[in-house]
């Protein structure tokens, strides 16, 4: 996670220089809010350096083979060591925002066998691994997306 954090800043820049179209999945997270007004302030800026990662593999997903370093795949792992982290402070959440995490982990599942998809750029010699995985995508930035709107 730690590698991906040294990136954030440099694809912050390259998110806002490229305004790459793609075809496939739409969903990007929203507008990071403040950590002032989140239930859990010392978190907000994992969960938000998260979502700019998963928005920074929209662009990958353009139906074209990445490099193996560039294989949104890897990013999983890293999202479920956050939502565990929020999730171990739950507590004092609304309950929107502990539905959110368990959707959150939910789509995880759901988007778990699609490493082959996403090595693909988000397209498959196999339509319904394609079908399936990227409405997968679509869930999995809805639903963090939602959690950090809980937040």
């Amino acid at each position: 996670m730690r590698r991906h954090f040294a990136v954030l800043a440099a694809l912050t820049v390259l998110l806002t220089a490229c305004d790459a179209e793609t075809s496939v999945p739409t969903s990007a997270p929203s507008a990071t809010a403040t950590s002032a007004s989140s239930s859990l302030p010392e978190l907000r800026p994992k969960v938000d350096a998260i979502a700019v990662l998963l928005a920074a593999c929209v662009p990958k997903l353009a139906g074209e083979p990445v490099d193996p370093i560039d294989n949104c795949a890897n990013l999983m792992p890293d999202v479920a060591e956050v939502i565990s982290e929020v999730e171990q402070q739950a507590d004092p959440l609304a309950e929107a925002a502990r539905t959110a995490i368990g959707e959150v982990r939910r789509q995880l599942a759901e988007i778990a066998p699609c490493e082959p998809w996403f090595a693909g750029g988000g397209r498959t010699d196999d339509g319904q691994l394609d079908f399936r995985c990227n409405q997968a995508w679509d869930s999995l930035s809805a639903s963090y997306d939602a959690l950090r709107d809980a937040l």
